[in-house]
């Protein structure tokens, strides 16, 4: 009886140990994102070259479940859920789903038949 006790023990501590790292999953996208590169129906082209009046497209994540969204220099404040692969963003009256691929995160908006991708790495 006694060694069933400590192996049920070491059992119990192992998977309270495990379920204590899941909450670091959001490690890999904490921190500042700008805008790179940017997809008009098919066509990538480098960020910096579209012509945008120096308005900001940035993400900022933070470790609590909040975020900074600046798309078109429009600040906003909100919250965030990352999936692995998706990152859904709620703030204001809007929900946006981000794709998250090696590193990347990309951001489409389709508009009169039109797609548009922004993609996005962390700079810190």
């Amino acid at each position: 009886m006694r060694r069933f006790l400590s192996v049920l023990w070491i059992c119990l501590t192992l998977l309270a140990f495990m379920a204590g790292c899941g909450s670091e999953k959001n490690t890999k996208l904490i921190g500042r994102w700008e805008a790179t590169k940017v997809n008009l129906n098919g066509e990538t082209i480098n960020f910096s070259d579209l012509d945008t009046n120096n308005k900001e497209f940035s993400f900022e994540f933070r470790e609590d479940g909040s975020c900074r969204t600046v798309l078109g220099g429009v600040e906003n404040d909100g919250t965030y859920t990352f999936n692995e692969t998706t990152v859904d963003i709620v703030y204001g009256n809007k929900t946006e789903k981000l794709h998250y691929d090696r590193g990347v995160l990309t951001l489409t908006f389709r508009y009169n038949h039109e797609t548009t991708a922004y993609m996005f790495v962390r700079v810190d």
